[in-house]
C-alpha cells in the first residue's frame, strides 16, 4: 500500500482512498463505469491505487475547486466540475500555493519527504493537460446500475456540489457537510455568505429520507444528518450569539477565527460574520 494513499473497502461498490491521513477522495463503482469523488492534492497518481479495484472506465468528479480536492486532477486527462469553480480550480494551481501546501505536509509528516517529488508537485499544472466539462444541479452521473445525482450546494465555494447516491440512501458532502473544520475565511470572490450555505444546507434537509450515511471529504466518515442540522442551527441563531467567545486561527491559508457548536467546527473571517449580521464585528 502507499504511503502517501491508504486504501479501504467500505462495500463491494464503495472505496475510500485518503490522502495523507488528510482528504477522503470515494471510489463510487457501478455496472458500466466508475466516480472518483475528489482526487486531493495529488502528491502521487492514485490511478495504479483504484486499477487494483476496479478496471472500468473512470470519471473525476470534483466537489468543487479548493486544491485539496482538485489539483491532483492533473494525473487525469478529464475531470467534471461545477462551472463557477473551474476557474477557482486554475487560480489555485500556481507555484506559490503548490510550495506552501507541499511543505506544509511534509513538516507535519516528516517520513514523505523520501516519497513526495517535491519540484515535480511544484511544476505541475492542470490547464492545457485536463478537458473540463462542466455539472450543474439536478444533473445525473449514470453508471449503470447505479444513478449519482448532482446537488448544486453553494457556500463554502460558489460552485460545490454534492452526489447523492438515493438507492443506497448515500450522500458525498465534500466540504460542506462534516465533522472537520468547515473554511470560511476567504472573500466574497471566493467563498459565498453564510446566507448562502445556509440555504444549501436546507436544501440537503429536503432529502432527508433518502440520507442514512453522508461521506465527507476530511475527517470521520460517515457521519448522519444531524451534522447538517447542527450547521443550521449554528447559522441560524447560534453564531451570532456566542462569536465574541471565539479564539483566533491562523493557517498557511489564511487566518480568521474558529467556533465549535455541537458538531460544528467553523473557521471564518470577520468579513463573512459582518455580511450576514449586517454591522461590523465588535470582538
Amino acid at each position: 500500500m502507499s504511503e502517501l494513499n491508504k486504501v479501504k473497502k467500505l462495500s463491494d461498490d464503495l472505496y475510500v482512498i485518503t490522502e495523507t491521513d488528510s482528504v477522503h477522495c470515494y471510489l463510487i463503482i457501478g455496472s458500466e463505469k466508475a466516480v472518483v469523488f475528489d482526487i486531493g492534492y495529488g502528491y502521487e497518481d492514485i490511478k495504479p491505487l483504484i486499477r487494483e479495484i476496479t478496471d472500468l472506465p473512470i470519471m473525476l468528479v470534483l466537489s468543487h475547486g479548493d486544491p485539496d480536492h482538485g489539483l491532483g486532477s492533473s494525473h487525469f486527462d478529464e475531470i467534471w466540475i461545477h462551472e463557477l469553480d473551474y476557474g477557482k480550480l486554475l487560480w489555485n494551481d500556481n507555484s506559490e500555493l503548490r510550495t506552501k501546501a507541499v511543505e506544509y505536509r511534509i513538516n507535519k509528516m516528516p517520513s514523505l519527504g523520501k516519497v513526495i517529488n517535491k519540484e515535480e508537485f511544484i511544476e505541475t499544472r492542470i490547464i492545457n493537460k485536463v478537458t473540463p466539462h462542466f455539472l450543474q444541479d439536478n444533473d445525473v452521473i449514470d453508471l449503470g446500475n447505479k444513478k449519482l445525482e448532482v446537488i448544486h450546494t453553494p457556500g463554502h465555494s460558489y460552485g460545490h456540489i454534492m452526489l447523492l447516491d438515493k438507492e443506497n440512501n448515500r450522500l458525498f458532502s465534500g466540504d460542506q457537510v462534516t465533522g472537520h473544520n468547515i473554511w470560511y475565511f476567504a472573500t466574497s470572490d471566493h467563498q459565498a455568505p453564510f446566507s448562502t450555505a445556509l440555504n444549501s444546507l436546507k436544501k440537503i434537509m429536503k432529502y432527508k429520507e433518502e440520507i442514512k450515511d453522508i461521506f465527507p471529504a476530511h475527517g470521520k466518515s460517515p457521519i448522519d444528518i444531524t451534522y447538517v442540522e447542527d450547521q443550521i442551527e449554528c447559522f441560524e441563531r447560534e453564531l451570532i450569539n456566542n462569536y465574541k467567545n471565539d479564539k483566533e486561527f491562523r493557517s498557511f491559508m489564511g487566518n480568521g477565527y474558529q467556533h465549535f457548536y455541537k458538531s460544528v467546527n467553523l473557521i471564518y473571517s470577520d468579513e463573512r460574520l459582518s455580511e450576514y449580521i449586517g454591522r461590523k464585528i465588535k470582538r
